[in-house]
């Protein structure tokens, strides 16, 4: 009997403790009266999730830019901190040689516009872009200097399937837009889990 009683009031103590604990994270995870709750990622981060895996990329240059060719690479997006942006990475061999670049994009809820940064080892500076969704794309917009010149870029990310998607180039140094490149991203498969 003797051990019956303890027993039970260590099984009530331990269920009062887990209750206890419980609500105290209940209170640790709301805001205090007053404060600001966290923000949350807008929707229209959806569109840029779409950008999110790893995909070979085809590559083809056109003559009248950099280099005129095909090329190959591997990119890579994931997820930015707190769901509010996507980091790209990308590495490609190109008839210009080795490449790699590093963008993050993100909606800006405060213009109502996509916002887009990229460095690579071709480009000095940080071009910014200004994006927009227009059916079923996104457009990106921006300026960058090349050789002394102010050249307006636009890149047209379309075609999204879960398994691939497509990234146009177009460039215009005043004498009229060209197309410049064109990249096909195809989603790598997972590797098959190892046979035992």
């Amino acid at each position: 009997m003797k051990t019956r009683v303890i027993l039970t009031t260590i099984l009530v103590g331990g269920v009062l403790c887990v209750a206890a604990s419980a609500q105290d994270a209940k209170k640790k995870a709301a805001p205090a009266p007053g404060a600001m709750a966290m923000p949350k990622p807008a929707p229209e981060m959806k569109e840029l999730r779409a950008l999110i895996g790893t995909w070979t990329s085809d590559e083809t240059y056109e003559p009248g830019g950099p280099a005129a060719g095909t090329g190959a690479g591997t990119n890579t997006a994931r997820l930015g901190p707190g769901g509010f942006s996507v980091l790209m990475d990308q590495r490609s061999k190109t008839p210009m040689g080795p490449f790699s670049g590093h963008g993050v994009y993100s909606w800006d809820a405060e213009q109502k516009s996509y916002k887009g940064a990229w460095v690579d080892s071709m480009t000095p500076g940080i071009p910014t872009q200004t994006g927009k969704k227009d059916g079923d794309t996104l457009v990106f917009t921006g300026e960058v200097k090349m050789g002394g010149k102010t050249v307006k870029v636009r890149d047209v990310w379309s075609d999204f399937t879960p398994t691939s998607h497509t990234l146009t180039s177009y460039n215009d140094d005043g004498s009229g837009e060209k197309k410049i490149m064109t990249v096909k991203f195809t989603k790598q498969e997972a590797a098959a889990p190892a046979k035992k």
